[in-house]
């Protein structure tokens, strides 16, 4: 039953969020793809097999991780205006790579957590270019929805297992890597271009933060109040940001 929840919960998020990419742009998708669509179940996962006390652990690695995801989505956008998207993918990796090493080794507190976190957005906001025309929502290939499904059910299942030898530090910080970040910027950049993809990380840039929130709220509850309490504290915090983003979002349009 645990393993069917596995591959339906966090496949049905993506499928939900590659919808709405293609209903309404990428602006509104790197919006949603900020979201705790693929790690906020993976933790929850965790809690359920691995207990409560491990999840807290691991969510703190996770949030300590989404400076690495915003790493990626950055050195992406950046490099996406002058190569194609193999070289700006395997550069994004590098940044998400290098940023996880020194986590692994410095092992922030989790409030240094949380304010990296935000700095790193701030810094990768400000050095995204502008992009002067804005662009509306495309048709996707039918190919490009399975490959995400099966990067993420892949992801949920192996990290899962893996948990308990890989402990909460590893499996956290792995639990940030960009998997729908990947694929949405990668299909973005190769179909719609640079000023797509660059519109696509300003949103997702501007929505993680609420993400970050999500696993600072989980790391601080889930052991203390229990899993349901701590997991209603977590989107709590996460649909306050989100909301604010959004509407902030929408006052500078």
């Amino acid at each position: 039953m645990l393993l069917l929840l596995k591959l339906v919960v966090a496949p049905g998020l993506v499928a939900a969020v590659t919808v709405a990419v293609r209903r309404w742009g990428p602006a509104v998708g790197g919006w949603l793809s900020g979201m705790p669509v693929v790690a906020g179940p993976v933790l929850v996962f965790l809690a359920v097999e691995q207990g409560t006390a491990f999840a807290a652990r691991a969510s703190h690695a996770t949030l300590a991780g989404l400076i690495g995801t915003v790493a990626y989505a950055t050195a992406y956008a950046l490099t996406s205006v002058r190569l194609p998207w193999v070289a700006s993918l395997l550069i994004g990796y590098l940044a998400f790579g290098a940023t996880t090493w020194a986590l692994y080794h410095v092992q922030p507190t989790i409030m240094l957590s949380l304010v990296g976190l935000f700095a790193a957005t701030v810094v990768g906001r400000r050095l995204l270019p502008r992009v002067e025309h804005p662009v509306g929502p495309t048709v996707a290939p039918r190919g490009d929805l399975p490959l995400r499904l099966l990067a993420t059910a892949t992801l949920v299942v192996v990290l899962t297992a893996a948990a308990g030898r890989l402990g909460p530090l590893l499996s956290g910080l792995l639990n940030a890597f960009p998997v729908l970040t990947t694929v949405i910027t990668a299909f973005t950049h190769a179909q719609r271009g640079s000023a797509a993809t660059v519109v696509f990380v300003h949103g997702f840039l501007g929505a993680i933060t609420g993400f970050g929130l999500f696993c600072f709220a989980l790391a601080l509850t889930v052991d203390r109040l229990g899993l349901g309490a701590g997991l209603a504290c977590a989107l709590a915090a996460q649909l306050a940001v989100s909301g604010l983003t959004l509407r902030a979002s929408r006052a500078t349009t």
